[in-house]
């Protein structure tokens, strides 16, 4: 079987971003559409290409028989990247074209072992193109997936005891049962049995009730109806963006389709569904209460608006909440040119950003911007992540230069950007950091330059590191036969670490020079050989 990037270099290169986008996790969908939305700015998609790669029959082994049959590559895909794509596709229904889709629906669905999860995303992908009626038909489940389901729903009313409405939240799943010629199945039966049971304990736990509780009731009744009306004008209902939610624990990102794509910034923030209005209820009061406040201070390009001590507050946010309101700030979508000064108000908090929080703005700041660029990176750009990576060097290094590298046929635009700031930001330790995401990557030309200029630094590295090192350079001593800049890592090696270098090193990189074809050959059969080991 395939590795991933391995399969990813059968896509053209604009798809390769947004797939590496949805590696992301589960805000992955919508991260790539917002990488589309720059791409598309810059150069036309060829989204006839990228379904037919995604349909291309691929070899694989089923079963404990291993038995050989095709699968669509789709399908050997990791498994969040799959539904990462599908609710990417459920976004940008109205980009790409509908028979394009519709192929892919068709391609897919040949496969009767997809998880009920997939199945379900390309169910509701299949709405986008068929206008909604294929909801009228039953998707045939298997017996062990309706076993999870139904144990999936049973343990959710469990959880929702005291709410009189279960079998109003739950009805699409109890309608979805089989039916006997009675009209009632063993599973019906006991599904209601169970309703029955939370409503009885519902009726128990109000004979308690204190006059506040009733008060406390009708107020929740009266929210709770608010939610209903607001969910039934919703575009596509709550059962479709329960769909869409990445499988996990509730508290996962929410993936939901809107109508108008230009208006995808408004669903992200400002969605009016229950499970976002419980998540919102997770930052402080004191941070909710500031958002606007906030969103001013970075989308602002003048210091009038206050100090930068205002956004002490970011650092009462554990990871998670930093996260989501940097969802709501819109931090990646935050133009080029007001960066600097917001990265100058970060920098310039009374107390530093704990590393785990100044890795969370550093991907949302910086990470999207820097792997859609398709030209040199802009001045304010360049000025503002030099600043912050000076700053929180660490968390840059694993947040923004470590994904960068490991992009699948990184550009040169990016290798340009990286190399500067190693040249320019990163301490001794921080060199270190970098290397390591060099060694634990395949290697490309672009690949090559970053190495060259971390050497050119003198990384500090271990006894370990540098064996990796050796066998690595040993590893593509054939793939990079031809390339002047192999060369040149190689004589940088054998110039600055030569106390480090064994002489079952010498051997390893003997055997690799003689397949080296370039003009500096020779300079680098020379430089081995007055290398004196001890």
């Amino acid at each position: 079987m395939k590795d991933y990037k391995e399969l990813l270099r059968q896509f053209e290169k604009p798809f390769q971003m947004l797939l590496h986008a949805m590696t992301t996790g589960v805000s992955g969908a919508t991260t790539a559409f917002h990488v589309l939305h720059r791409i598309q700015s810059k150069e036309p998609l060829h989204w006839r290409t990228f379904t037919e790669t995604l349909c291309q029959p691929e070899i694989s082994l089923e079963g404990k028989e291993e038995k050989l049959c095709l699968k669509p590559l789709f399908y050997f895909l990791p498994v969040m990247v799959r539904r990462n794509l599908l609710s990417f596709l459920h976004l940008g229904n109205t980009v790409v074209p509908k028979d394009c889709l519709h192929h892919l629906i068709i391609q897919l669905r040949q496969n009767p072992d997809a998880d009920l999860w997939t199945q379900k995303l390309i169910d509701v992908l299949e709405q986008d193109v068929v206008g909604g009626l294929c909801h009228l038909v039953p998707h045939s489940r298997t017996e062990h997936s309706a076993q999870q389901l139904k144990g999936i729903c049973q343990k959710l009313m469990g959880v929702s005891e005291e709410r009189s409405d279960s079998s109003k939240r739950f009805g699409w799943y109890l309608s979805q049962q089989p039916k006997s010629n009675d009209n009632k199945s063993f599973e019906d039966t006991e599904d209601k049995s169970v309703l029955t049971e939370n409503t009885k304990k519902r009726k128990t736990f109000m004979k308690g009730a204190s006059p506040l509780d009733d008060h406390e009731q009708n107020a929740t009744k009266k929210i709770r109806l608010t939610q209903d009306i607001v969910c039934s004008n919703s575009l596509l209902g709550t059962e479709k963006q329960d769909l869409t939610i990445m499988p996990g624990s509730l508290e996962n990102e929410q993936v939901i389709c809107p109508e108008v794509q230009n208006k995808l910034d408004t669903v992200e923030v400002e969605q009016k569904t229950p499970l976002n209005t419980e998540k919102m209820i997770d930052l402080p009061e004191n941070v909710k209460s500031s958002i606007s406040r906030l969103r001013d201070l970075f989308e602002t390009d003048s210091d009038k608006l206050g100090t930068s001590q205002e956004l002490n507050i970011l650092n009462e946010c554990d990871p998670s909440q930093l996260e989501k309101l940097c969802l709501l700030l819109r931090l990646s979508e935050l133009p080029e040119h007001l960066l600097p000064l917001a990265c100058n108000r970060l920098i310039s908090l009374t107390s530093d950003l704990s590393y785990s929080n100044a890795t969370v703005l550093t991907r949302n700041l910086f990470l999207t911007k820097v792997l859609s660029l398709a030209e040199p990176a802009s001045r304010f750009l360049m000025a503002a992540i030099t600043s912050f990576c000076k700053k929180y060097a660490r968390p840059s290094c694993n947040a923004l230069i470590g994904p960068v590298l490991q992009t699948p046929d990184i550009g040169n635009i990016q290798v340009e950007l990286i190399c500067r700031l190693t040249e320019d930001c990163l301490e001794p330790e921080h060199l270190t950091v970098t290397f390591g995401h060099i060694l634990s990557i395949t290697w490309s030309e672009e690949i090559l330059s970053v190495t060259y200029t971390l050497l050119e630094r003198k990384v500090e590295v271990t006894s370990e590191i540098f064996e990796q090192f050796i066998q690595k350079l040993s590893q593509h001593a054939e793939d990079f036969s031809k390339s002047v800049k192999y060369a040149k890592v190689v004589l940088a090696v054998l110039t600055k670490y030569q106390i480090y270098i064994t002489d079952a090193h010498k051997n390893i990189l003997s055997c690799a020079l003689a397949l080296h074809k370039t003009f500096l050959k020779k300079s680098m059969q020379a430089a081995l050989k007055h290398i004196v080991t001890t």
